[in-house]
């Protein structure tokens, strides 16, 4: 391998970490955003949900609870 290619198989494996650290850094960033942005413990479950799913139909998080 000459040292051009060598120089030109560096770049293509740096370009490549750095895309595969900002998608990772992007899908991270996508779990914790969103239009419903708070979260908080899952009633009667171990879990994380968004708050504002929970406040728009309370009862109903309950009654599907009960059925599974």
């Amino acid at each position: 391998m000459s040292g051009k290619d060598k120089d030109t198989s560096i770049i293509t494996l740096v370009v490549g970490a750095v895309a595969g650290v900002a998608a990772v850094a992007y899908g991270i960033a996508s779990l914790f955003s969103g239009s419903s942005g708070k979260t908080m413990k899952a009633p009667g479950r171990d879990s994380r949900m968004f708050r504002a799913n929970f406040e728009k139909n309370p009862s109903g998080y309950f009654r599907d609870l009960r059925n599974k």
